[in-house]
């Protein structure tokens, strides 16, 4: 299998000061030459992926940066050998909202071939369910811009690049039938995209007919690359589509990305070829958002350098660990961080990971690979986890410690409280029905948010109103439900595994209609409600933990914004 890193300006500073915190006058100067990648740092033998894939939309986006690569040409400007495999394609996510692509094929061809890449993808549109009723238009311009590119490279660039033919489709039926036909007309590199966001039971199922198609076919492709599914559950399938002779690949940076989006919690900023995954150690140079007033910059800075200055002692042997936790704990009060995680730093101080690991950041860096602090520690941790997930790719014996488990325990992201959530943001609030209804009998009908008399639903639906978010309801009878649904009133319950698998259909085909319309989707439930979105969820999911009802309630109304109160509200309360 041959790993795929996406290009999206990964460089870090190679002279950057860690005990000033201070950028090198390199940097400063120009920092586009400058900058190093990821294959700079570990060199081209050691680099930890097999191949860079770069979207034509998003490199376009930087006229300087663009104006270097149409100057020197893709590999020279990178700085890799041209036989270091660089893939492009459109990028069809900068264009999802067009009914159109941007690009016609022969655009993208002729840029494919003037910028010297080794491959180049043919233009597809994806099809998503936001965009239902564009499905079986948008297959059609991928599959007609797949043959007409086809033809075009044939004649045209087959001495300059290897074109790779997308997939797409809405069904495991869609994207065998396009797939089948691309195979009819002699194409034998593909590649199947839109699936990034696909639940992982899909996933399976499209690769297993996937198998049996290639398995009795006369015709078999010379090359698979699968967009953006790094997971681990689907690697034993990938092998043995490599055993009928294919090459596959797929690509991600989601491993690269978990140093600085995952949660605190999830313990996944900084992970191991054993995939044991830890915290890294929160320091911010500056406060943002709800917290950007509690501490004032020249205070933030100094009990800051006093956490950073008793790490590194730590890491020299000449402290122990409670000296370290001191300082961690008053940083963590002043900037009003949950006292829970720094149990998630007791542990990875005790067990200091980076110690036992030979890759060159760790060796190089340190404790300050751990230290949660600005691009140039956060980028360089997420250089590691590359690494990491490399060592795991190359051997087959590690597959199974870094596969999803069934349950959403395992699965899911967890926080223990919802500040990180602004006003207005994009954001689906997914929480369960409620025992304690306006009518269990079936004599009212009245809309669901109405229905639900519970004190959790009333706090979710409570903050949700107030901070702009949509919310859905997952009802034992009915599925799921939104807020203005009409219902009659039931006393239905979800008990046992037989009734969550019962519910999974409906929820998911509602869910998935109108799911790419958010960036977080925020699960306030209960177990047994979560265990009914685990064939569906992706990395925008993130659970609400708490000890029991009353925590769960608790945490929710501190999270409510205050209302503006008229004079007329307060003399009354008076």
């Amino acid at each position: 299998m041959r790993y795929f890193i996406p290009e999206w300006d990964d460089r870090v500073d190679p002279g950057f000061d860690f005990i000033r915190d201070q950028h090198s006058q390199a940097h400063k100067e120009d920092a586009l030459n400058n900058d190093t990648y990821m294959w700079d740092i570990f060199g081209i033998e050691n680099v930890p992926f097999d191949g860079v894939l770069v979207s034509i939309a998003t490199i376009q986006e930087k006229k300087s940066k663009y104006a270097k690569i149409l100057e020197n040409g893709i590999h020279r400007f990178f700085g890799l050998p041209q036989n270091f495999e660089i893939m492009a394609d459109c990028g069809a996510f900068s264009y999802i909202d067009e009914p159109v692509p941007l690009y016609s094929t022969s655009e993208a061809l002729q840029l494919y071939s003037d910028l010297g890449f080794n491959y180049g993808v043919s233009v597809d549109h994806l099809v998503v369910p936001m965009y239902r009723d564009q499905n079986g238009e948008r297959m059609r311009i991928t599959y007609n811009n797949g043959l007409a590119a086809f033809e075009e490279w044939s004649r045209k660039y087959r001495n300059d690049f290897q074109l790779i033919v997308a997939v797409q489709g809405e069904t495991v039926s869609d994207y065998l039938t396009m797939y089948n036909d691309f195979i009819r007309h002699g194409i034998s590199h593909l590649a199947f995209g839109g699936l990034v966001r696909s639940p992982t039971i899909f996933l399976i199922e499209l690769l297993d007919a996937l198998i049996d198609e290639i398995r009795d076919a006369k015709i078999r492709p010379e090359y698979l690359h699968f967009f953006g599914l790094a997971r681990c559950d689907l690697f034993s399938r990938f092998q043995q589509l490599e055993e009928f002779g294919i090459r596959v690949a797929f690509d991600s940076a989601s491993y690269l990305r978990k140093a600085w989006l995952s949660s605190a919690s999830t313990q996944l900023n900084y992970i191991t070829p054993d995939w044991k995954g830890y915290s890294a150690i929160r320091i911010p140079e500056k406060l943002k958002g709800k917290k950007k007033d509690l501490v004032q910059q020249p205070v933030l800075d100094m009990v800051g350098q006093e956490c950073l200055r008793a790490l590194r002692r730590y890491d020299q042997g000449s402290i122990d660990i409670e000296d370290v936790l001191k300082p961690l704990t008053r940083f963590n009060s002043a900037i009003q961080e949950k006292p829970r995680v720094l149990e998630y730093y007791r542990r990875v101080l005790e067990e200091k990971p980076w110690k036992a690991c030979p890759c060159p950041i760790c060796r190089e860096h340190g404790i300050e690979v751990i230290i949660f602090r600005g691009n140039n520690r956060n980028r360089r941790r997420g250089f590691h986890n590359t690494w990491a997930f490399h060592q795991i790719l190359r051997d087959p014996s590690l597959w199974t410690n870094c596969i999803k488990k069934k349950r959403p325990d395992d699965a899911f992201q967890y926080v223990e409280s919802l500040d990180f959530l602004q006003k207005g943001d994009n954001v689906l609030v997914i929480t369960g029905c409620t025992k304690k209804k306006l009518d269990s009998l079936g004599n009212v009908t009245a809309p669901a948010k109405e229905m639900y008399q519970g004190m959790v639903f009333r706090k979710v639906r409570e903050y949700a109103e107030s901070m702009g978010f949509d919310y859905a309801i997952i009802s034992a009878k009915y599925g799921l439900l939104f807020p203005d649904d009409m219902i009659e009133g039931y006393e239905q319950v979800l008990r046992s595994k037989a009734d969550i698998k019962s519910l999974q259909p409906a929820v998911e085909d509602r869910l998935g209609e109108i799911i790419d319309q958010y960036d977080q989707i925020m699960v306030i439930a209960g177990m047994t409600y979560r265990m009914v979105l685990e064939n569906i969820w992706d990395d925008r999911f993130v659970f609400l933990k708490a000890r029991g009802i009353g925590d769960l309630c608790s945490i929710v109304a501190h999270s409510i914004p205050l209302r503006d109160r008229s004079l007329d509200e307060f003399v009354s309360s008076s």
